[in-house]
């Protein structure tokens, strides 16, 4: 490394910190950096560091429910477990709702961090496949569902709540 005299012409900063990362070892580098940042501090008083946005996600109500979303998926099962038992004392199509089936199911795969795949979907719905798909694409159109093809596997199709999916069921079981 270059050392540097009051009668030596000054070298430039990148020629230095080339020196530097061939010679020292990476802690070395670390401690210098360090060095380096409090002695610009001692110099510069009144530096303060630019505004920038952070990539921390900070805790919010999206945070909360996945944080707590096996409580809420506990809550979802017993009531597709509920409406499960309803269709054993009364004929299914009075009281089908597809669309909200799908939606507990998918919280609670959700929950589970699990896929599911648009057959699942369509099973778990209870319903004919053709009106299981025409509420998919309902939901999708709310913007509570999306889906997503299968990496490995074009003919396979993914269905997962979106960020307003998860809070509209979170909120919803949490106030249940």
């Amino acid at each position: 490394m270059k050392t540097l005299t009051p009668s030596a012409p000054r070298p430039q900063a990148k020629d230095l910190l080339d020196d530097a990362a061939r010679s020292l070892t990476p802690s070395e580098l670390r401690r210098l950096g360090d060095s380096l940042l409090r002695l610009a501090d001692a110099v510069d008083q009144d530096w303060q560091p630019p505004k920038s946005k952070s990539i921390f996600r900070w805790p919010n109500e999206l945070s909360g429910i996945e944080k707590n979303a096996y409580n809420l998926a506990v809550k979802a099962q017993v009531e597709y477990s509920q409406r499960r038992a309803r269709r054993k004392h009364f004929p299914g199509a009075i009281l089908a709702e597809p669309g909200w089936d799908m939606l507990l199911e998918l919280f609670m795969q959700f929950a589970g961090k699990a896929k599911v795949s648009t057959t699942s979907l369509c099973i778990a719905a209870d319903c004919p496949t053709s009106t299981a798909l025409r509420y998919i694409g309902l939901l999708e159109e709310e913007g509570l569902v999306r889906r997503t093809p299968a990496v490995h596997d074009r003919r396979v199709t993914f269905v997962e709540l979106t960020d307003a999916g998860v809070l509209a069921m979170g909120r919803y079981l949490g106030a249940i």
